[in-house]
């Protein structure tokens, strides 16, 4: 008698297997059978809209599998760390922002506590033109890639950046944002607020020092 093998169910008996499945359980088996299991594992990744993860510890994911989650996301938050080397979160980035630029459905983008050098920034451009909500508040940036960056982010409606990385912005992007939110760092200088805040009437501006916030705009009047 020969050996039962999951090649042998039909579509509808593995969609209803694989529902019950975590993403560490799916994206072991992704790409190790067939592509007619790799379809039907892919259509469960609609359920895995929110990536969130440290590089502390880091996702084991192979290359096609990082690329199958990313169209799926919607969200995506790193928490990198400074002491974590450049070449070990590029390993996961490209293929994560590769996979959200071909299906364009990410919104939110959060990445904290590391150097966003042009390596990085390249990522961010694949998936920048879809993004709506852009958080690099603790994080630093090198004060030319900045304005590049936010140039292509044309649906952009919250920015979180530094007040060392608000000193740099390109005041005229301002102009499309709902809400210009800012990480004030102790020591360094904090651009005039209440100003911008007259300047642009439609914009909503918060300042995060300590545990304090400092609000300006439509919606804090």
């Amino acid at each position: 008698m020969d050996t039962p093998t999951i090649l042998l169910l039909n579509d509808d008996c593995l969609v209803c297997i694989f529902q019950y499945l975590t993403l560490d359980e799916l994206m072991a088996l992704h790409g190790e059978l067939n592509p007619r299991i790799d379809q039907i594992l892919e259509q469960q990744l609609h359920r895995f809209k929110h990536f969130e993860f440290s590089m502390r510890f880091p996702p084991s994911y192979g290359w096609n599998q990082l690329q199958a989650l990313g169209r799926h996301l919607h969200s995506l938050n790193v928490n990198v760390g400074y002491s974590i080397k450049a070449g070990e979160v590029l390993d996961l980035l490209p293929n994560l922002c590769l996979g959200a630029a071909q299906s364009g459905r990410l919104r939110v983008l959060k990445i904290q506590h590391v150097v966003l050098t042009g390596d990085y920034i390249e990522q961010i451009l694949l998936v920048a033109p879809f993004l709506e909500e852009l958080d690099i508040s603790c994080s630093s940036i090198e004060d030319h890639l900045l304005p590049n960056m936010l140039h292509l982010a044309t649906n952009l409606k919250t920015l979180a950046v530094s007040s060392e990385a608000a000193a740099f912005l390109d005041i005229s992007l301002l102009r499309s944002l709902w809400h210009l939110k800012i990480n004030w760092i102790v020591g360094t200088p904090l651009i005039d607020c209440a100003s911008l805040s007259k300047e642009y009437p439609l914009l909503n501006i918060s300042v995060y020092q300590s545990n304090s916030v400092f609000k300006f705009g439509p919606n804090y009047r």
